[in-house]
């Protein structure tokens, strides 16, 4: 091996988790497409999934957010993904929904009772929190 190539250095799952936790704290920025402005939030917490869609050559991890606004009453979820190609992790998810948590729970309990598959996986999530 020649002494000047270089060796690539990747990354295990466990240090790209720990670089997506580390973004709790900082600041968040949404930016809408029209004139309602733009707006400003705090990373509060964040529950990291890494995602198993099956044989794929570009890793991906669901994350749900908690965002806190200065000028709004309660705290918003937000969920989206981060996708690594190659030894670059970025954030995929450019389009979001992001929702105050009592809106989550209007659309939770919604479909809920609109869609029974929906409801059911509600039960099961249930279900295994007991376990």
């Amino acid at each position: 091996m020649a002494s000047n190539q270089q060796t690539e250095v990747t990354e295990n799952a466990a240090d790209v988790v720990e670089k997506i936790r580390s973004r709790i704290g900082e600041e968040v920025f949404f930016t809408f497409p029209t004139s309602e402005g733009n707006q400003n939030g705090i990373l509060k917490d964040r529950a990291i999934i890494e995602s198993d869609n099956g044989p794929q050559e570009v890793p991906y991890w669901d994350v749900v957010d908690l965002i806190e606004f200065k000028d709004e009453t309660e705290q918003w979820l937000r969920i989206g993904y981060y996708r690594k190609p190659g030894n670059k992790l970025i954030w995929g998810s450019q389009t979001t929904i992001t929702e105050p948590i009592s809106v989550w729970k209007k659309i939770f309990v919604n479909a809920a009772k609109e869609k029974k598959w929906f409801r059911d996986l509600l039960e099961d999530v249930m279900k295994e929190l007991k376990e």
